[in-house]
Parts: C-alpha cells; sequence; structure tokens
C-alpha cells in the first residue's frame, strides 16, 4: 500500500493536468488552434529548456556506475532495435509506426522517474538518478527524431533523416546543456534562472496540451495498437530489461533506478514530437494517457516484488 501511495503521489498530478487540458478543450475555453500554438512553443522553447536545465546542472562531481550508465544505453538501443523489426509486422500505417516504436523505448523518466527515485532512495544521496539523466535524456531524444523521421513520408531518407536530426531543437538542447554541463555551467545567475523558469513551463503546458488534444470517443479506433503497446511498454520491456539486470547482479538502487528507467509509462515529449513531425499524434497521445493511468499500479507492482525479493 505504501508504494501504491508513493508512486500515485507522482503519477496523479501528471494525470490531472491531463484531465484539466481535457475538460478545458471540452468547455470551450481553448480551441484547435490555442492547442496547436501551444504545442509548437512547447516543441521549440519550453522542452529544449527543459533539457538544458536538466543537463547542464548535473553535478559531475558525483562519481559515476558506468556498468547501470551503459546498461541503460544499451537497452534502450536494443528495445529500439526490435521495435523496427517488431512494429512494422503488425502496423502497416507510417504515421502510426513511428509513434508506436517511440512508445516502447522512451519513458517518462524525466518528469516521473527521477522525483520517483528521489522519493525511494532519499537516504542514499548517491546521485545515480541524476547521472542517469546524462544517458536517457539524450538518447531518448535522439532515437525519438529518428523514430519519427524514419516513416515520415513514406519513403526511407537517410538524408532526410540526418537533415531532420540536425534541425531538430530537442537535439540542439542536448548539445547545449551537455557544454554547459563540462563547463561547470557557466552561465550568469539572471540567465541560468531564466532557463530555469522556462524549463518550469515545460512539463505542466505539455500535459495540459495533451490533455487538450484527447478524444475520448476515438480511442476504440486506436485498440488493437494501444493494447500491444501498453504491455510491451508496462510489462514486457520493464520484465525483460530488469532480469537481464539481475542476472548481472545489480541490486540495490542500481536495480531500483534502472526499473523506473525501464517501466515508467511513456513521456509526455512523444507526443508533441510525434504532433510536429507528422506522427500520428492522437495515438501519441493516448499512449502517454493510458500508460499514466495505469502505470501507478504497474510501478508499485515492480517495487514491491523487488523488495519483498531483498533486491533492493
Amino acid at each position: 500500500m505504501q508504494n501504491l501511495i508513493l508512486t500515485t503521489n507522482v503519477v496523479l498530478p501528471v494525470f490531472l493536468v491531463m484531465v484539466v487540458g481535457y475538460l478545458c478543450r471540452r468547455f470551450g475555453m481553448v480551441s484547435a488552434d490555442n492547442v496547436s500554438a501551444m504545442n509548437k512553443l512547447v516543441f521549440r522553447l519550453f522542452l529544449p529548456a527543459s533539457l538544458v536545465k536538466s543537463l547542464m546542472t548535473v553535478d559531475r562531481s558525483v562519481p559515476m556506475d558506468y556498468t547501470v550508465l551503459l546498461f541503460a544505453l544499451g537497452g534502450i538501443l536494443t528495445i529500439f532495435v526490435l521495435g523496427l523489426i517488431f512494429v512494422p509486422m503488425f502496423e502497416k500505417d507510417n504515421r502510426r509506426r513511428g509513434v508506436i516504436l517511440q512508445g516502447l523505448f522512451r519513458s517518462n523518466y524525466a518528469i516521473f522517474g527521477v522525483p520517483l527515485c528521489e522519493a525511494l532512495f532519499a537516504e542514499n544521496g548517491s546521485g545515480l538518478p541524476a547521472m542517469l539523466v546524462l544517458v536517457v535524456v539524450p538518447i531518448f531524444n535522439i532515437l525519438a527524431v529518428v523514430s519519427l523521421e524514419r516513416y515520415r513520408g513514406g519513403t526511407v531518407s537517410i538524408a532526410r533523416m540526418l537533415k531532420g536530426i540536425a534541425k531538430n531543437p530537442l537535439i540542439w538542447a542536448c548539445i547545449i546543456g551537455f557544454v554547459l554541463m563540462e563547463l561547470g555551467n557557466p552561465l550568469p545567475e539572471p540567465l541560468a534562472q531564466t532557463v530555469g523558469k522556462l524549463a518550469a513551463v515545460s512539463s505542466p503546458l505539455a500535459l495540459f496540451v495533451l490533455g487538450a488534444t484527447i478524444e475520448l470517443r476515438r480511442v476504440g479506433r486506436n485498440k488493437l495498437s494501444l493494447t500491444v503497446m501498453v504491455l510491451m511498454r508496462l510489462l514486457i520491456v520493464p520484465a525483460a530489461a530488469l532480469v537481464v539486470a539481475y542476472l548481472m547482479g545489480i541490486r540495490g538502487e542500481a536495480f531500483g533506478a534502472l526499473m523506473i528507467v525501464f517501466g515508467s509509462p511513456c513521456a509526455v515529449s512523444s507526443y508533441i514530437m510525434a504532433a510536429q513531425m507528422d506522427g500520428d499524434g492522437e495515438l501519441a497521445a493516448q499512449q502517454v494517457m493510458i500508460t499514466a493511468a495505469v502505470g501507478a499500479l504497474g510501478m508499485s507492482l515492480l517495487i514491491s516484488v523487488s523488495e519483498s525479493l531483498g533486491i533492493f
């Protein structure tokens, strides 16, 4: 019960902001044009600011656990490659393929995972959850761009894919964040605070916009894709990753952090990117909504089983 309360306290505010967005759109407080404009702002300004802040504030003085970092990187890449093979087997629409693929490997670690890690391992204070941001955030965003560009326009074009990656504001945000981190965050305090305030807008506005786009009556037509994707995101992916981690001897906080990296709901920004890169934004929004709605229970079960087995 304690684990359920803990994860619910992290997930429920995320879900409720989506509900507020849905109700505002339903009662005419925001229009489709408003939502579209806010979507572009989130993608081009607020999400990049959030990525820059996340990376530039990582404490590099904390020793890195390279085993865990490399495991996270290898696991995400493996899921991506397997998804490239698996997704086209049951989904024929290119606009949906990239969205489903993105949903398989890209969890909501930044918004959902880091706060949960900090709540679970507050007494440890090793800095591992923040260190994982160095691997998880950039690779999620790079592979998300590749996923959506891969199926954009119906034909594969390496040149177009590279151009899409080079023009993507989230990729540039990762680069800028890394540079600032390596330089010891040299921004003057007023500028650093400005980045922080812009970053603070990112998550709530992205969630609000996501909720405002949801059409509940249309969920039924995506039920096959949603069923497969939700089972993979919340059950099969974390189970496979954690079995391998356990066999490798990873325990304690490291195991818990990896559990949250691979078992968290779909990233909120996956919807924003899909909507801006010609993917099926409706399906992407539904993936985030449904995995967020059931994610608290799934994560609570994972935490409870791991604790009962003495893994952490």
